[in-house]
């Protein structure tokens, strides 16, 4: 294969700002064509990104362009509906997260690839992102050994109450809570599942107060490694993402902490033994090129190269995020909404 054929689903706010740019060091890609819900946005997207042609109908696009590889970023049932053909025309794809509005439909996602033989990639980009990717070479490079117990934590605001986020309605705690989890909570849960391995055990605490929601989540796997995700919406309009870092400790007495996408400390268990040129007794620090992309720092142009390398290759990389991953993201998700629809019900 020479040069990939790809069409692209979605024109909106972030599909313009990070998807269709992370494209662009591709250079062995062809974007032939782009498809909106409205032929006049269709268009204009077609123009701003260079495409060959332009559809308001995803099945007539992929079926008269039969691309090598295909790019889906809107709401959750966009992800579903538009995977699900894709994995019927047997065409690899890349979504946004989630892979759908329910378990049960990323569930079908799962299924249907691991019967077909074709492949989705969801955009969980944290794990794609230039300080995780250090993370990991410190684990591989340096023999950490097993995750003993780390932190994840998430703080940001919005999405509202009163939003419809993703096409997700309702205002109820429950209406209000899944919103959260599948617009904000998806990654941050995502990220923290992926340093474990069989999770057994998932013990949520949900607080709501007026339009905030404070999340803690306890995962432990099957080992006995423990991660825990903490999670805040704030009610502050124009602050977006207020913080993200990480705090793991590994079974070699290793610690590393991640400052949001930006830098990292490294702990070794020993002063001689850093990964990086010691700085402070046996701690090391790693930071992004203040001048580097923004895209590789978050994760979205990684991830997307990831996909790209996919199809290339006609095998899924360790590291790309699978449909079957989504789904046991989605699943302990679906299990914090069920230990609050049940506290709800015995009220």
């Amino acid at each position: 294969m020479s040069r990939l054929k790809l069409c692209f689903i979605g024109g909106g706010n972030h599909a313009n700002r990070f998807i269709y740019p992370s494209l662009a060091s591709a250079r062995d890609v062809d974007l032939a064509a782009v498809c909106t819900r409205s032929p006049e946005t269709a268009e204009a997207t077609r123009q701003r990104h260079g495409a060959d042609r332009a559809y308001s109908d995803y099945r007539l696009m992929i079926d008269r362009e039969k691309p090598d590889a295909l790019l889906i970023v809107g709401p959750p049932r966009l992800h579903f509906e538009a995977g699900r053909y894709c994995l019927e025309k047997r065409v690899p794809f890349f979504i946004e997260k989630p892979s759908g509005e329910n378990l049960a439909q990323a569930q079908e996602l799962a299924d249907k690839a691991a019967s077909s033989g074709c492949f989705g990639q969801v955009g969980y980009m944290m794990r794609h992102s230039a300080v995780i990717k250090q993370v990991r070479a410190i684990c591989a490079t340096e023999n950490t050994g097993e995750l003993l117990y780390g932190t994840v934590k998430y703080f940001t605001s919005g999405p509202y109450r009163a939003n419809s986020t993703y096409g997700l309605e309702g205002t109820d705690d429950l209406s209000f809570l899944w919103r959260y989890l599948m617009v904000q909570a998806v990654h941050p849960v995502n990220l923290a599942a992926s340093f474990l391995g069989d999770i057994v055990e998932v013990a949520p605490d949900v607080q709501f107060s007026g339009e905030n929601i404070v999340i803690e989540i306890r995962l432990r796997d099957r080992a006995g490694g423990r991660m825990r995700v903490l999670l805040h919406t704030l009610v502050a309009p124009g602050y977006g993402n207020l913080q993200f870092n990480t705090e793991l400790f590994f079974a070699n007495r290793t610690m590393i902490f991640t400052d949001a996408f930006h830098a990292l400390d490294y702990y070794p268990p020993e002063p001689q033994k850093s990964y990086f040129p010691a700085s402070n007794g046996n701690a090391a620090r790693w930071q992004f090129a203040t001048f580097g992309s923004n895209n590789v720092k978050m994760g979205y142009e990684t991830e997307v190269a990831s996909f790209l390398d996919c199809v290339r290759k006609g095998a899924q990389p360790a590291d790309t995020t699978t449909l079957a991953d989504s789904l046991k993201t989605m699943a302990i998700l679906d299990q914090v909404r069920a230990s609050v629809a049940s506290i709800q019900n015995k009220a």
